[in-house]
């Protein structure tokens, strides 16, 4: 199908010769006048100038400043790798809610102990005082004193003594009854000794400093009992809290007992009588165990030891005790938050 009028005559204009038409073209005046100069000002010439160059003067300035940005940033860096190397806060601590470090008249801080707690505590093993020994039945005064020596001792190498601090447990296992050693040394490898034995993390940074000595104080009881198995035993309860110093660089920047870590413990000690045992189990035993640890890292509480957690302000993991562990109503499971 097709609209187109067969009897219509067909257009014979030639399409291609339309140009050549006689008819006057018209062209703008413009076009027809004579050309003619308009003077540069020194405006145009800076306008001429800065259209040319403006691309390589912005690129410019954006070189500038993206140096700029690279210089601060590094300098930022720097910084803030010096301010732990000097063991200066990295960010702007308020110390408003605690009172000020004691210094000298330079400036320098008086001790890690000053201003603490735990600056009124003994030092190492004087801080272990055993009440009066009596006798408990079935137990003698003199089977009572004995027990009792062996729990110092055994608090002392457990918590106090260099060679278990710096990871040696033997000597703290040669107390213990030969029956009670494997599972203990277990625990020691498992990580899961914190409870009743300290020990450094071999990458702390910094490291305990043991010349200003430990600071300890607690309590000891005891008591006649039977265990879970019907052994009569001497029960003795130790209740102690220990504070360890650390090397910490420049500790007046910061605020008092900021580079101690404290642990509160509480340990049951189980003396079976000598009638109801054989003689691999006669002696010392762990029974159980509880510990609280503050200002510590959680990864070192995780492997079993301790570390100074340095920087708690950029929310590095730390422990988080429920309660105060210098509180005198603190129990057993008012621990760290890991």
């Amino acid at each position: 199908m097709t609209s187109e009028d067969p009897a219509s005559a067909p257009n014979t204009t030639d399409r291609y010769a339309v140009a050549s038409e006689t008819d006057d073209i018209r062209v703008p005046d413009w076009m027809r006048g004579p050309a003619t100069e308009t003077p540069v000002t020194g405006a145009d010439r800076l306008r001429l100038g800065w259209e040319q160059h403006a691309g390589k003067l912005l690129g410019g300035v954006g070189g500038l400043v993206a140096l700029a940005l690279l210089a601060v940033l590094a300098w930022s860096g720097y910084s803030t790798v010096q301010r732990i190397h000097d063991g200066e806060p990295l960010l702007g601590r308020d110390f408003s809610t605690a009172p000020p470090r004691p210094v000298d008249e330079n400036g320098n801080s008086l001790g890690p102990y000053v201003g603490t707690p735990a600056e009124t505590f003994a030092v190492g093993a004087a801080a272990i005082t055993l009440p009066t020994a009596k006798a408990a039945a079935p137990f003698t005064a003199k089977q009572v004193g004995d027990a009792l020596a062996k729990v110092k001792g055994a608090l002392i190498q457990s918590r106090l003594d260099p060679s278990m601090l710096f990871g040696d447990p033997d000597g703290f296992l040669a107390l213990l009854a030969p029956d009670a050693r494997a599972d203990l040394r277990t625990d020691f490898t498992q990580g899961t000794s914190l409870n009743y034995a300290t020990r450094v993390d071999s990458a702390a940074n910094p490291m305990l400093d043991v010349a200003d000595g430990i600071r300890a104080s607690g309590t000891v009881e005891y008591r006649s009992t039977t265990d879970s198995d019907g052994i009569r035993v001497l029960a003795i309860t130790t209740r102690f809290i220990w504070v360890y110093s650390f090397d910490l660089p420049r500790p007046q920047a910061y605020a008092p007992g900021a580079e101690l870590v404290t642990l509160r413990d509480q340990v049951v000690w189980h003396l079976p009588h000598p009638d109801d045992v054989r003689a691999g189990s006669a002696g010392l035993w762990v029974d159980s165990a509880d510990v609280t640890v503050l200002n510590a890292t959680c990864a070192a509480i995780r492997r079993g030891r301790i570390d100074l957690e340095t920087a708690p302000e950029v929310g590095l993991p730390n422990t988080a005790p429920t309660g105060d562990v210098y509180d005198p109503g603190w129990r057993p499971g008012d621990g760290e938050d890991c």
